[in-house]
């Protein structure tokens, strides 16, 4: 069966803009849909669109600007959804898990990071990649009593409602040892699927003289 694109979807040619802040121009090609978002998300920060778009450029520092911005447009909205995904009785999950002082973080149904709090920067320490975007492997090794790819299917497809895991996070000179619970969270509203990490840290191991320490195993 062919499905037919809602009508909105069918003119988005990507376009380009210049916008400008303290007289620096940004040249970006854009499709219009990711301009609308762009736009909306400077509005709800009060300011124009071209000191958006330039406090994003300084951020900034891969080779391809314009699909960093499609990304960072594409999170804001997995956040804006995961904001009312406990309905409208119940605190958002992204207010819960930020104002936790438990480390935990948000997860979409692919792995990809979403959000984490202050206390799980805090555990990881200075990163080497961003943590939002991240895909979960990327970021930290995890262990589960069965495959990942098994329990975390268990999860979305409703058959399991938690799963327990083993977290590593190796950097220079230090190893950082977690036991985790994973939740699974539906949207009835919305019919999406989230979940919700929460951390109980162990010590964190430094090698000798601040050397790189063998990781430990991660025993089942």
């Amino acid at each position: 069966m062919q499905v037919a694109a809602p009508p909105s979807l069918l003119n988005q040619a990507p376009k380009p803009r210049i916008v400008q802040y303290r007289n620096k121009r940004y040249s970006v090609r854009l499709e219009p849909i990711y301009w609308q978002t762009l736009e909306v998300l400077a509005d709800r920060e009060r300011i124009r669109l071209g000191r958006f778009v330039a406090e994003l450029a300084e951020n900034y520092e891969g080779p391809n600007f314009s699909s960093y911005l499609r990304v960072f447009c594409m999170l804001e909205g997995e956040q804006a959804l995961a904001r009312e995904t406990l309905g409208p009785t119940h605190h958002g999950l992204l207010d819960v898990v930020t104002n936790c002082p438990n480390p935990g973080l948000i997860l979409s149904r692919y792995r990809t990071v979403i959000a984490y709090n202050s206390a799980f920067g805090e555990w990881l320490g200075p990163a080497d990649v961003a943590v939002v975007g991240a895909e979960l492997t990327t970021l930290v090794q995890v262990r589960t009593r069965r495959s990942l790819t098994d329990v975390w299917q268990d999860l979305v497809d409703g058959r399991e409602p938690k799963a327990d895991a083993k977290l590593l996070y190796v950097a220079p000179g230090r190893v950082n040892a977690a036991q985790a619970t994973i939740l699974a969270l539906r949207s009835q509203a919305y019919q999406e699927f989230y979940a919700v990490m929460w951390l109980s840290p162990q010590a964190r191991r430094v090698g000798p003289s601040g050397s790189n320490a063998p990781p430990p195993p991660l025993s089942d």
